[in-house]
């Protein structure tokens, strides 16, 4: 063989074998499927966030943000059959999850909390010309509470009957946020509701370009809304949320939990939980408010079990458990 075919030969294989090499270290990471919503809500910035610091910060495992347009049902019914591994999900539908009530036929026993993320409210968005200002305003109106299945969907309704207004007197669609908005431009939607956090990216372009208002409610409401399910506490849109809202908006409020499957590896439970602590600043810049993650506010609103992979990283920083969130 002349010289040069030698070379040729040598430089193949030396390629081949950095090609192999780089597939058998792909191969060898455990690929990790995060719920993110919709591309534009929180949900999907915040997941975004996540797999980022999970590539960066934790080597045996690799993961992606997937566009789920469930939401917090499909994230939960999906990690319960491992197909998805991460995810974010509203207190309230963690705990119908938890109970097997509203969208689950049975308990799903296999979801384990990492960590609280931050708390939502319950946003509903119209065009201040159409003075639709309070709950009681809706009936008779076009409303959108978000695609079926969704947190948004499951805290509106809620929220509605917690207040005795009856869903058939109102006009209901279920579009997401980002249609909800374009169907309000178009003259076509009056009010769409979101439990997102403040500010909603589809309400700051909605409000780029209309003169908005948000449904607020009153004290009564907001303690009617709480005594009948104890996760959605009062909340508050503070003015300059929005451009053209002046005022503070009264509104229920809920904290998201950012869980994990029970078929998660231990040792990547507890990798990830430490990694997204230590890159809080990275996660603010996905979110203003990630910084609300921390572990007091986990074993305060936490309402699914921990994961002990999540459980061994809260130990280590001296961070006492309640019983109620110790796996079992």
């Amino acid at each position: 063989m002349s010289g040069r075919k030698m070379l040729i030969l040598s430089l193949f294989l030396v390629g081949f074998f950095f090609a192999g090499s780089g597939l058998a270290e792909a191969a060898a990471k455990t690929r990790l499927a995060v719920g993110g919503n919709g591309i534009g809500g929180v949900y999907y910035l915040y997941s975004g966030a996540v797999s980022q610091i999970i590539n960066q910060s934790v080597p045996g495992a690799q993961a992606t943000v997937e566009v789920v347009p469930g939401s917090s049902v499909e994230h939960v019914k999906r990690m319960q059959i491992n197909d998805m591994q991460l995810g974010p999900a509203m207190n309230d539908v963690v705990f119908q999850a938890m109970k097997g009530t509203g969208q689950f036929k049975e308990p799903q026993t296999n979801i384990r909390t990492l960590f609280i993320m931050y708390p939502a409210v319950l946003q509903g968005v119209t065009l201040k010309k159409l003075q639709v200002r309070t709950p009681a305003d809706l009936v008779g109106k076009r409303v959108s509470i978000g695609n079926p299945g969704t947190g948004s969907s499951v805290m509106t309704q809620a929220v509605l009957e917690a207040l005795g207004i009856d869903p058939k007197s109102i006009n209901l669609s279920y579009l997401n946020w980002n249609e909800g908005a374009n169907a309000i431009r178009n003259g076509i939607l009056d009010v769409q509701f979101a439990a997102i956090g403040i500010p909603a990216p589809f309400i700051m372009d909605l409000a780029a370009t209309h003169d908005i208002h948000l449904v607020g409610f009153s004290d009564g409401e907001l303690d009617k809304v709480q005594q009948k399910f104890a996760y959605y506490p009062p909340a508050v849109i503070p003015k300059g949320s929005y451009g053209p809202v002046k005022e503070d908006i009264k509104v229920p409020g809920i904290w998201n939990s950012y869980l994990a499957t029970k078929e998660l590896s231990d040792n990547l439970a507890y990798e990830i939980t430490k990694a997204v602590y230590a890159n809080m600043a990275a996660l603010k810049k996905a979110y203003k408010d990630a910084d609300q993650a921390t572990p007091e506010n986990t074993m305060k609103f936490a309402i699914a079990p921990l994961h002990p992979g999540a459980v061994k990283y809260y130990r280590e920083k001296g961070i006492a458990i309640p019983d109620r969130l110790m796996p079992k």
